[in-house]
């Protein structure tokens, strides 16, 4: 049992070695991989924004973070004849291989949120994917 107190004890109340290591990196090291990452990022973020914008039906507005885009897509699926998100979920990724969650994969929906969202992750792709899809998501939507 001690060894579990002990454990716990230094979980708990000590910062592990190896965040150490890494805030002493922060702090003290170059930061130009982290200004890179985050510029990066924000360049994915803002062609993400712009490409849904620009796709008739669909509006987000630019959100403060650099990992997810949330697009109100409540008139789309009314264009396309949906009313499940899920179904029109599945349908975009059958018809254009685009991959999104939808509004219950990322909470719960209030019981009175009359509009559709879902999220788009763009931390882990291309520009030039960006615009792939988006371009596919754009025909499949206003084709």
């Amino acid at each position: 049992m001690w060894k579990i107190a002990r454990f716990n004890i230094n979980d708990e109340s000590c910062t592990n070695h190896f965040i150490q290591h890494a805030l002493a990196e922060t702090v003290g090291g170059d930061p130009s991989g982290a200004k890179n990452l985050l510029s990066e990022l924000k360049a994915r973020r803002d062609k993400t924004v712009a490409g849904l914008n620009a796709i008739e039906g669909i509006h987000v507005p630019t959100p403060e973070s650099t990992f997810y885009s949330y697009p109100n897509v409540t008139n789309v699926m009314a264009k396309k004849g949906f009313t499940d998100l899920d179904e029109f979920r599945t349908a975009a990724l059958e018809s254009t291989g685009v991959s999104f969650c939808a509004r219950h994969h990322f909470g719960t929906p209030l019981a009175d949120e009359p509009d559709n969202y879902i999220r788009l992750a763009y931390s882990g792709i291309t520009q030039d994917d960006i615009d792939e899809g988006l371009a596919k998501l754009k025909t499949w939507i206003e084709g």
